[in-house]
Parts: structure tokens; C-alpha cells; sequence
């Protein structure tokens, strides 16, 4: 698999190593902790939220083959790379700045779609057999990983199976046993393909069955997470123009409890099921225009959801999200092409309708703040809809010797989530903020509205790339909880949604040089975060951080390793009452044999002198009984010794 990262045009070179330093990944946003601009937000093992440039959860479009996954957790376990199989991952197409409107609308940061491997077809009309075998297996967390796939194709059909399987305990870390961090989960699918004359259609249906997966900084823990999805796809020459279309159907059925996995820390014992449909239709319609290519669009998503909390000791029922309802409708053109010899453009304009309701409160807790806060909820009008509206315009010059200059101007607007909107009483659901907090939706939310200034400079030769990136977003309305005159049961002020200002600005920088067998390389990741009406940081961003690598392959050998640190993490969001934590270094070594074509053996040592350290992302523990305190940071997996094979026909 492949981590590609691209701007607008492309900022960055392809990042194949990205993806060879992530060992045996818990999930596909494990893929992403090397890509300069991005990091991981993660409450659990399987709970990989991308963050990019400092913005994560719905401010970064996350698609899967094209799918846009709403969570059914409200706590964000299940993120949409939890759904991206490792078995069929072909590739991590990242944007970590300026996005074209192209890639969808919706969300203020860059965009990560994980794509599936795409069909093979023959010369001929003979079938040919296709297969491949992945296994895998980390000691760390004595996590167990298993890929397969098979099938036969021909000149114009493809058939395929695939299969993927998951099981892991609870990690070690150099302090001890973490509880509550296993996972187990099995996927299934049938794809099949037809190509006639320029143009594919691709029907593909499959099911991921996840249980006992642990997130130990949520208060619940993910017991069961089953999801169904089917999509119908064509891209082609037509009449028209290229044509690039599909549309799906992505059903979870989601239960979450806070007794199963972890000792119960109060007296009641709770459950919380949750559903999420979603039901999406893209097309994209490419034409010349002048020098370039002009391409035109529309996508519709529309999701449903619902969530009840349940006590098992009392049988009592309260609605958290009655038949919520959000569906969004987008337009845009987009012009891409050569302005002159050494000047491209990337320009583009996106509408979007965002159309949201809710039922009444029916269900409730009988208690008496509950029960008044259902009165006031149910007394307000809940359909809303928002008129958005993106740009975005980037320009390249072409300098010598592989020099390019780049820049770009941004215009991104993000309207409220359902749980921003319809959280109608406090409750321990934050979208995976993980701060132990209780938040309160807000019927009056204004859309999010960033504008962004992106620059950048890439150097490209033979044996030689390296780029530097810096950029500027202010954010109009960016959503985040605050204070209000209302204690939660810890005693502390409920953390309402609510509108304020912010701001986001850094850099990356990365290096890559070739001296024949040996690959040297090196990355750098900067951003601040800041809400400008206080002054305060924002919440769970990544410090300053890098690396260096470097990487010798000989004949079929090939051996590497990789130094990973950390800055301090001492801007701390105050309204959180974030943590902050110790600068670290990590050293992470690897070798690989290829003993002949199709066949890939690697091995590898993370964290090869056992060092305790704390990611800044990795959030609280809330779980009693563990080798790590309840409401301290969650330490990072000690010393771990992993294998894998790769075997592909």
C-alpha cells in the first residue's frame, strides 16, 4: 500500500515510506503518522481520526472509495478509516493543504480518501487467476493480522473476493499492560468489474464486523460495530466528456457500553446503540477548455441517525438523537490547466445546500434538569438549512533545475454536525474530544467559514526532493465548546457549542536524497492553533514533531530505521483542561528480504529501547484497574517486534 500526498498542484513527493514505517497498522490512519501536515488523533487502538494542519473530525473530508462515512458513534469511535479495510488498500491519496473543490465540500481542512486496489483486465479473452496473502503479527499487543484475496479476470470482466481479519489484546506499554485497548474485527466483500471500450463500471458490496474494540479515553467502550455497504461505480468516455460517477449505500449498526471491556467505575451499568445510513451519488463530468481541463460536478449525501442512552439497572430509555436527519447538496466547476510555459492554475467555486432536522424528544431520564431541557428542545423549530459557498484558486511556476514555487488562496465553509445542533442535554459525547468533559449542542450555530493563504516551494530531481510549505486560516464561527452557567456531574462548567473566532498557522518541510543503494530522509511539522476571541489554544493539536530516516537496499535486501520525536507540548487548551507532555525521541528499526517477485518478507523493532513516552494526541484514561491512572495521558506502546509477508499472483 501507498501513502501519496499531493497539493494544488502537488506539494509534496509520494510517501511510500510512510506506509513500510507503519509495521502491522491497527488501522489506515496508522498510515498517516509519517506524512508532514498530518497527524492521528486516536482514543482507542481502531480510532484513528485524521487531523491535518490542526484541523481533524469533520473539518478534514475523510472519504473511503469515494464514500462519505458518518460515525454512528457521537464520541467518534468508529471514524470513516475504520472502515477502510487494509485487505483491499491500494493507496492514501492525501491533500494536506490547499484542497480543490473537486474533492468535496463541507469541511475547512485537506482531504484523505483511501482507495481500493483497482481491477486487473487481460489482453484476452482467456481467464487469468488472480490472488494475494498478506499476514501479519506484532508483539506488542500480540496483534494478529490476516488479508486475502482471489479471483480471475479477462479482457473485459474482473471477479474478485476479499477478506480481512483483525484480532489484538491489550497493548504493553513500558509501564505495563494497558487496559482496554484490544480490538477484533473481520471484514468480506465482492467486487466485480466490466469494461466496455474506454469505461469501467465496478459493483462492489461488503460487510466489517467489529467487537470488543476498547477506547479508554472515551467513557464507553466499542462492543459491537457492524457495517454494510454497497456502491455502483462507472468512469468513462462518453458523449458527454470523461464521466466519473458512483453511488452507495453505507449502513453501521453500532453498540458502545462501559462495562464490558473495563471494570464498571459507578453504579450504573449503561448502553448506548446508535445508527448511521448514509446514502451518497457523485458525478463529475471532464472536459478540454483552452489549455486545461474543465470539470464540472455535483454530489448529494444525505445521513440519518439515531442514538439511545439505556440503563440496565433501571430499563430507563432516553432518546439522544430522535430520526436526525442531515443532507447536503453540492455543485461546482473547477478549471485546471496551463496559463503559460511555466504557470499552472488549479481554480474552482463549490455551492452547497446543508439541510438539517430532527423529531421531538419523546424518551427521557426523569430528572428534572433532563426533563426541562426536553421541554425547551422540543419547543423549537429544528429543520435548518445553510447556503455554503468554497473557493479556491492555486497557481505553480515552474523555476530551474526542478525549482517550483507555489501558492494558493482558500474560501472553505463547514456547516454544524448533527451533535453540534441536536444535543439537546449535556452529555458525554464530543465528537472524540476525549477531555472528560460534558457538552451541550446549539440550535443556533452559524456555519464555519475559513479563509486561507497557502505557499510553498518544491525541488524535484533524480535523487533529490524536498519541499517547505507555510500557511494562514482564519476561521469566522469555528465551533467549540464553551463554559456556561451549568455544572456537569463532576462539578465542572458544561462546555456548550458555540460560535467564536480562530486561527491556525505553521509549516512542514521534508528531505529526501539518494546517494545510490541509500535513501536518507527527514520531515518537520509545525502548527499552532489559537481562538482569537481569548486568546486560548485550541484543543488536542500536535507540536512540533519529525524525523529522519534512512533506508539501504541491496539485490533483494533491504534494511532502515527511523528516529521519531517530539517537541514539548505546552500550548494547552485551558478551556479542556488539556495535559501537557515531555518532548521524546523514538527510535523504530526494520529490514525486509524479497526472495523472489511476489513474495515480500519484512521484520522490524518499534520503540527499540522501551521508552515510556506520551503522544500529545493520545488522550486520558477514564478506565479504572489500569497499569495507567484514571485522568492521566495515555502512554504509547513499548518495545514491540513485528513481522509480515506479502504474497501476490
Amino acid at each position: 500500500m501507498t501513502v501519496v500526498v499531493e497539493g494544488t498542484p502537488p506539494l509534496m513527493m509520494p510517501a511510500d515510506a510512510a506506509a513500510e514505517g507503519a509495521g502491522v497498522p491497527n488501522d489506515a490512519a496508522e498510515l498517516l503518522t509519517r506524512v508532514p501536515g498530518a497527524a492521528v488523533v486516536r482514543n482507542g487502538a481502531q480510532t484513528g481520526i485524521v487531523q491535518l494542519r490542526g484541523l481533524f473530525n469533520e473539518r478534514v473530508r475523510v472519504r473511503v472509495d469515494g464514500m462519505s462515512i458518518t460515525p454512528a458513534c457521537p464520541n467518534h469511535m468508529d471514524p470513516p478509516l475504520h472502515y477502510a479495510g487494509l485487505e483491499a488498500l491500494d493507496m492514501l491519496d492525501v491533500i494536506v493543504g490547499a484542497t480543490p473543490v473537486s474533492q468535496g465540500g463541507d469541511s475547512l481542512g485537506g482531504s484523505v480518501e483511501a482507495k481500493s486496489r483497482p481491477p486487473r483486465f487481460a489482453d484476452t479473452a482467456a481467464w487469468q487467476p488472480q490472488a494475494r496473502v498478506e499476514l501479519g503479527y506484532a508483539g506488542g499487543n500480540d496483534g494478529k493480522q490476516a488479508a486475502v484475496e482471489m479471483g480471475a479476470y479477462n479482457d473485459v470482466l474482473n471477479l474478485r473476493y476479499l477478506g480481512g481479519y483483525q484480532d489484538a489484546g491489550n497493548y504493553e506499554s513500558a509501564r505495563g499492560e494497558v487496559a482496554a485497548t484490544g480490538y477484533s474485527n473481520r471484514r468480506h466483500a465482492l467486487a466485480a468489474a466490466y469494461r466496455h471500450g474506454s469505461g469501467v463500471w465496478e459493483l462492489e458490496a461488503g460487510t466489517h464486523r467489529a467487537s470488543d474494540v476498547g477506547t479508554p479515553t472515551l467513557p464507553m467502550d466499542m462492543v459491537k460495530d457492524d457495517a454494510d455497504r454497497i456502491r455502483l461505480g462507472f468512469k468513462g468516455d462518453t458523449p458527454l466528456g470523461r464521466l466519473d460517477a458512483q453511488v452507495y449505500r453505507h449502513e453501521i449498526d453500532h453498540l458502545m457500553d462501559n462495562f464490558s471491556l473495563r471494570p464498571l467505575a459507578g453504579p450504573n451499568r449503561m448502553q448506548a446503540p446508535a445508527t448511521s445510513d448514509d446514502t451518497g451519488l457523485t458525478l463529475a463530468l471532464a472536459n478540454p477548455a483552452g489549455s486545461g481541463t474543465l470539470k464540472l460536478g455535483m454530489e448529494i449525501h444525505a445521513n440519518d441517525f439515531e442514538m439511545d442512552q439505556q440503563n440496565l439497572n433501571t430499563l430507563a430509555v432516553q432518546e439522544t438523537f430522535r430520526n436526525s436527519r442531515r443532507d447536503r447538496y453540492g455543485v461546482y466547476g473547477e478549471w485546471e490547466g496551463a496559463l503559460a510555459p511555466r504557470w499552472r492554475m488549479n481554480a474552482g467555486l463549490r455551492g452547497e445546500v446543508v439541510r438539517m432536522d430532527t423529531d421531538d424528544i419523546v424518551s427521557a431520564f426523569a430528572m428534572a434538569p433532563i426533563l426541562a431541557d426536553r421541554t425547551a428542545f422540543n419547543a423549537r423549530d429544528h429543520a435548518i438549512s445553510d447556503t455554503n459557498l468554497d473557493g479556491t484558486v492555486a497557481l505553480s511556476y515552474a523555476l530551474q533545475r526542478g525549482f517550483s514555487l507555489e501558492g494558493a488562496l482558500t474560501r472553505k465553509t463547514r456547516s454544524p454536525s448533527i451533535l453540534e445542533r441536536y444535543l439537546w442535554t449535556p452529555t458525554s459525547a464530543s465528537a472524540g474530544q476525549a477531555d472528560g468533559r460534558t457538552y451541550l449542542g446549539n440550535l443556533d450555530l452559524d456555519p464555519e467559514v475559513a479563509h486561507g493563504v497557502n505557499l510553498g516551494i518544491k525541488l524535484k530531481r533524480p535523487s533529490l526532493r524536498a519541499q517547505a510549505a507555510v500557511f494562514w486560516q482564519d476561521v469566522s464561527d469555528f465551533i467549540q465548546g464553551t463554559p456556561i452557567a451549568r455544572l456537569d456531574s463532576n462539578g465542572l462548567p458544561v462546555l456548550q457549542y458555540t460560535n467564536v473566532n480562530a486561527r491556525l498557522w505553521g509549516g512542514e518541510a521534508s528531505l529526501n536524497r539518494r546517494f545510490g543503494a541509500l535513501e536518507l530522509g527527514s520531515w518537520l511539522s509545525f502548527t499552532r492553533g489559537e481562538n482569537t476571541d481569548n486568546g486560548d489554544n485550541l484543543y488536542r493539536i500536535a507540536p512540533l514533531r519529525g524525523g529522519v530516516s534512512a533506508d539501504y537496499r541491496m539485490a533483494s535486501w533491504r534494511v532502515g530505521g527511523e528516529w521519531i520525536v517530539s517537541a514539548r507540548k505546552d500550548d494547552v487548551a485551558a478551556y479542556n483542561g488539556e495535559l501537557e507532555t515531555a518532548a521524546y525521541g523514538v527510535l523504530n528499526l526494520r529490514a525486509g528480504y524479497t526472495p523472489w517477485k511476489n513474495l515480500n518478507l519484512t521484520a522490524g523493532i518499534d520503540n527499540v529501547f522501551d521508552k515510556l513516552y506520551y503522544d500529545p494526541l493520545a488522550g486520558v484514561n477514564r478506565v479504572i484497574g489500569s497499569s495507567v491512572p484514571v485522568g492521566g495521558i495515555m502512554p504509547a506502546m513499548g518495545r514491540s517486534l513485528y513481522v509480515k509477508m506479502d504474497w501476490t499472483y
